[in-house]
């Protein structure tokens, strides 16, 4: 039974990893960065979509590969993170090694628990 649970979940994710990467992928094609969505009387960049795609997509994608929800979630937020330094012009090498010291810095503190 406890297979059965592990191999569905798995599945699911695995599907939605696809599902999200070709969401992903049709975005960067499809739309200009500039593009503005209008749902009801909200309006926002395509930019924010663009993120959370992109973060669903390594979430899902890390954690299948490295069967491991923190790691995921770290890789996720690390590539997210660093693409918003750069969109917000901090490409000094400086802000790079401070993120990525940040981020071993919470894997070894996530292993360190375990």
């Amino acid at each position: 039974m406890r297979q059965r649970k592990k191999s569905l979940r798995s599945f699911l994710l695995i599907a939605a990893s696809i599902i999200s990467l070709a969401g992903f992928i049709s975005l960067i094609t499809l739309f200009p960065p500039d593009y503005q969505v209008h749902l009801f009387i909200f309006q926002f960049s395509i930019i924010s979509v663009f993120f959370s795609l992109l973060f669903f997509t390594l979430f899902t994608g890390g954690t299948v590969v490295f069967k491991s929800k923190t790691q995921g979630l770290l890789i996720a937020l690390f590539v997210a993170g660093y693409l918003l330094f750069r969109l917000n012009n901090f490409t000094h090498p400086f802000f790079f090694i401070l993120l990525a010291s940040l981020f071993l810095t919470l894997e070894l503190l996530f292993t360190y628990r375990k």
